[in-house]
């Protein structure tokens, strides 16, 4: 059993608010119009900002696509989540939102709402290369963000079965007084 945190409950939400629930079933281009956001392609580092009240995310023209749709993802959620200029922040900060970027970036890209409902390979070289050819993401990314993913997926199963096991304690514990 998975259960979507917070914040894949909340991508979930913003996928589903667009129409989207399937795996490969868009590209940037269609996900930055449903959201109304302008994008561009410039020979710079990539970067969220507003044009005349607009939302506007400048993507590295130098990139793969796939490297483009994680930077997209990451910049989205400086779109969604922060506000002002983050230069003129003070570093820690500017620390965390980049930190919260990249965390949302791995969900973003990679939604485990669809995630859960793939049948994942037996190898692990087989899953990362099915969730990059799936999801459009460099195998690197695929790599991390299947491991999160497990990470999660077995701590829940591990939790399941502590809480397993002491119920049969209990049960003996009674059965013994």
């Amino acid at each position: 059993m998975y259960h979507l945190s917070l914040l894949e409950e909340r991508i979930q939400t913003i996928y589903t608010g667009i129409g989207i629930t399937e795996p490969g079933s868009w590209d940037l281009e269609l996900i930055a119009d449903r959201l109304k956001i302008i994008v561009r392609y410039k020979t710079r580092s990539s970067v969220a900002v507003k044009l005349l009240g607009m939302a506007c995310i400048i993507l590295d023209s130098r990139l793969s696509k796939k490297k483009q749709w994680e930077d997209f993802s990451h910049e989205l959620c400086h779109h969604i989540n922060h506000v002002g200029v983050q230069y003129k922040l003070p570093p820690l900060f500017r620390e965390l939102q980049e930190n919260q970027a990249n965390a949302f970036m791995y969900h973003f890209a990679v939604p485990s709402f669809m995630l859960k409902n793939i049948k994942l390979p037996t190898t692990k070289r087989e899953a990362i290369n099915l969730i990059s050819d799936l999801f459009h993401v460099t195998y690197s990314f695929a790599e991390k963000r299947l491991d999160m993913y497990l990470r999660k997926l077995f701590s829940f199963k591990y939790h399941a079965f502590l809480i397993q096991k002491n119920k049969e304690r209990e049960k003996i514990s009674y059965a013994n007084n």
